[in-house]
C-alpha cells in the first residue's frame, strides 16, 4: 500500500469512527473500545478496497453485519 492509500485508508478509518460513534449514539470511549474488541480497524483495511469505493453508510452497514457475525448484540 503506498502512502496516498495510507492516508486515504486513515480517512476512511477516522470516518467510519465518527459515523458510528453518530449512528450508534454512544461516546467516543465507547466507540473505541467496540472497535478495539472487534477489530475493526484492521476489518476496514482488509476492506480498503471496497471501502473506498463505496459510501460511508454502506460501509458503516457492512461492519455492523461484520460484528453481529462476531456475536455483536444491539
Amino acid at each position: 500500500m503506498n502512502e496516498m492509500q495510507k492516508e486515504d485508508l486513515y480517512q476512511i478509518q477516522v470516518r467510519l469512527f465518527r459515523l458510528a460513534q453518530i449512528k450508534w449514539q454512544i461516546s467516543a470511549p465507547q466507540c473505541s473500545e467496540l472497535f478495539k474488541e472487534y477489530d475493526i480497524y484492521a476489518y476496514i483495511s482488509n476492506c480498503y478496497e471496497i471501502y473506498h469505493a463505496q459510501g460511508d453508510e454502506a460501509s458503516l452497514c457492512d461492519i455492523e453485519k461484520y460484528m453481529e457475525n462476531l456475536g455483536y448484540k444491539k
